[in-house]
């Protein structure tokens, strides 16, 4: 039989080319030298990689390296590159299926994930370890295609003898690298592995087209995967304003950066490795800030790393810089533990405030602007306060500005500040603005949703800048502040109905805070209510007031929506108007009671649902559960300050469900 082999020697025959390669592999593995030109160069210097590593080319197989858990792992970083070559395997199927040849697919060390062909050739050939988890590098099996292949990143054939291990000469295969497109770094490996008699040139062909249709299913869904990132880093990069920001893919490539970064990288003379695709940092280090120092010059310091997670994977993410200078008053790069204090003042242990308390924390350790969303009387303030405290520090200015008080001519001068003699009426000496007011901390617009449009172009130019320029005047004020705003309205729709800019939107919307509503964690009213009878306690000069329980119970199910605001207007007006020391149901307002259902225990003594019904009912219940806690428990007490006897006394407490006694 005439064969082309690789094009490089004509062979007169398939017996004469066998015979001439195991001349030369038996010279080589007894002599360590073959005769020059018995064997191509690729094959040549595969077996000299074998033996320097030491390989025992005598019974060997490959070995198993991953199984059970390890393979499910393996599988799962290489599940692109499966789905990819599944794919492809779709299209071949119907040239490989009748015949003695196998698709396998290896990852980029040269481990086997996945065999398709020949349903019955695939399960004999377990025992030749040509199944997934078995490892096909040179250095654990000798010459293959698929070891050369990893060894040398490019396409490759062996062919029988050509094999350095005598275990696999009965195989011949083609192989074909699946490279990233991007950076060049090798994916896997395709390969069509035949036995010797099967052999035909056609391997390689399919082969190669193979590994090329997989490169682009594989680009695709990087571009794809890119797209969402940038989506991502366009909706984040605003809340580092005034920072370098690196924009890197799931594998530690730079994908895009910002102007002061590109400068700081310039001014070091390492502007190239901002170059798209270029490898800031091999993907396994990402986020690590030790990494990160050891990476960049002295001159740059890394401030933070936040990551973009999709669908429980890390795709990327953005390394934050600064210039040393500019990083040694500003921020600590070193990740700091937060006061516990600054929190303290928002009081409650639900589970859902105690989660929003740990992201505001979170949030207090960056200089980007915080927008703080929530219905009124959430206790947005004190949310914007504690950010300060926990990330300025409370020694530094907390200016806050009611955005609905500010008229279209006053704004601009309240904020901005003016010159003297830039309008009639200015005063002589000029004024600072709350912007210049609040310079190295932070400045609080409350309702931003009220600025008029006029003011929000202003503004959105000292948070894009940095610099303030005073009404009557040219000359720029470079700042140092923090922006938190807050809105209880939906900022999203006056954007769309034109009332609220959109570019300062952005701007404002980096690190959002949600604050929830007093009806979502009702468990905190007992603690806030609590707090607000001392402090009433304190202001009025009473003394502590208590509050029975069924008291609780009505404000629990109260919707609030006023929501801490109204809860605590409810608890003064009723702390001032009642004459006893305990609260009851009796002091509630009326809106409060109406919204209450009927309690079991009232059911169980025949009250009906209407609200008088209730109201007298549970007047009497209330009465009888205030007098129990001021006798602490003395039930002949109790019966002789209501007049009525301890048998009765008994039965109402049973029949009310009381346990004060």
């Amino acid at each position: 039989m005439q064969i082309q082999h690789l094009g490089r020697t004509s062979i007169e025959s398939e017996v004469a080319f066998r015979k001439q390669v195991d001349a030369a592999w038996n010279d080589f593995v007894t002599k360590g030298v073959c005769k020059p030109g018995s064997v191509r160069d690729v094959i040549h210097t595969s077996w000299q990689r074998c033996k320097n590593r030491g390989v025992e080319h005598t019974q060997h197989y490959p070995p198993m390296v991953a199984s059970g858990a390890q393979l499910k792992a393996l599988f799962e970083e290489n599940d692109e590159l499966l789905m990819a070559s599944k794919n492809t395997w779709k299209m071949l199927a119907d040239i490989l299926s009748d015949t003695q040849s196998l698709f396998t697919v290896a990852e980029a060390n040269g481990v086997l994930l996945d065999v398709c062909g020949n349903t019955s050739l695939r399960d004999s050939l377990v025992s030749q370890r040509i199944a997934p988890g078995y490892d096909w590098s040179e250095g654990r099996s000798g010459t293959n295609a698929v070891g050369t292949v990893v060894a040398l990143k490019q396409a490759v054939s062996v062919h029988g003898v050509e094999h350095f291990c005598e275990t696999v000469k009965i195989w011949s295969c083609a192989a074909a690298p699946i490279i990233d497109r991007i950076d060049g770094d090798l994916l896997g490996v395709i390969d069509v592995t035949t036995v010797n008699h099967a052999y035909s040139e056609q391997s390689m062909a399919l082969a190669m087209t193979a590994a090329r249709q997989i490169e682009q299913t594989l680009q695709s869904r990087e571009l794809t995967r890119n797209v969402k990132l940038l989506d991502w880093f366009a909706g984040v990069v605003g809340r580092w304003y005034q920072d370098g920001v690196i924009l890197l893919d799931r594998k530690g490539r730079v994908v895009t950066a910002n102007e002061k970064a590109k400068t700081l990288f310039a001014r070091e003379n390492i502007q190239h490795q901002l170059e798209k695709s270029y490898r800031l940092l091999q993907a396994e280090r990402l986020g690590t800030m030790k990494e990160w120092e050891a990476l960049l010059p002295p001159a740059i310091v890394p401030v933070a790393y936040e990551s973009y997670n999709r669908d429980g994977h890390a795709e990327g993410g953005i390394l934050v810089v600064r210039p040393v200078q500019a990083s040694a008053h500003k921020v600590l790069v070193v990740p700091r533990i937060l006061s516990s204090t600054a929190f303290d003042g928002i009081v409650g242990q639900s589970a859902v405030l105690q989660s929003l308390k740990a992201r505001a924390a979170r949030l207090a350790l960056s200089s980007a602007p915080v927008l703080i969303q929530g219905e009124t009387g959430t206790g947005k303030e004190l949310f914007a306060r504690a950010i300060h405290c926990a990330g300025r520090g409370g020694d530094l200015p907390f200016v806050a500005v009611n955005c609905g008080a500010l008229t279209s001519e006053l704004a601009v001068t309240e904020l901005l500040g003016y010159e003297a003699g830039a309008f009639r009426g200015a005063k002589a000496e000029g004024c600072l603005g709350k912007f210049e007011e609040a310079d190295g901390g932070t400045l609080f617009l409350d309702e931003i949703t009220e600025l008029p449009l006029t003011v929000q172009a202003a503004l959105l130019r000292v948070i894009q800048d940095n610099v303030v320029v005073r009404l009557g005047s040219n000359q720029e004020r470079v700042l140092d502040v923090r922006i938190i705003a807050t809105t209880n309205g939906d900022l999203d729709g006056e954007v769309e109905r034109g009332s609220f800019r959109k570019d300062l939107f952005y701007r404002l919307k980096v690190m959002v805070l949600d604050i929830i509503a007093l009806r979502e964690r009702t468990d905190d009213i007992d603690s806030l209510a609590q707090l607000f009878l001392q402090e009433f306690s304190r202001d009025y000069g009473f003394p502590v007031k208590q509050i029975a329980p069924s008291v609780l119970e009505a404000l629990a199910k109260y919707s609030w929506p006023g929501n801490v605001r109204e809860l605590q207007s409810v608890l003064e007006s009723m702390f001032v108007m009642s004459d006893t020391y305990v609260l009851t149901c009796s002091d509630l307002p009326v809106n409060i009671l109406c919204e209450r259902p009927v309690s079991p225990a009232l059911e169980k003594v025949g009250v009906a649902a209407t609200y008088g019904d209730i109201t007298l009912n549970e007047l009497e219940r209330e009465a009888i559960n205030k007098e129990l806690l001021l006798s602490e428990g003395n039930r002949s007490r109790v019966a002789r300050q209501l007049g009525i006897s301890r048998s009765t006394l008994y039965r109402k407490i049973k029949a009310y469900g009381l346990v004060g006694g």
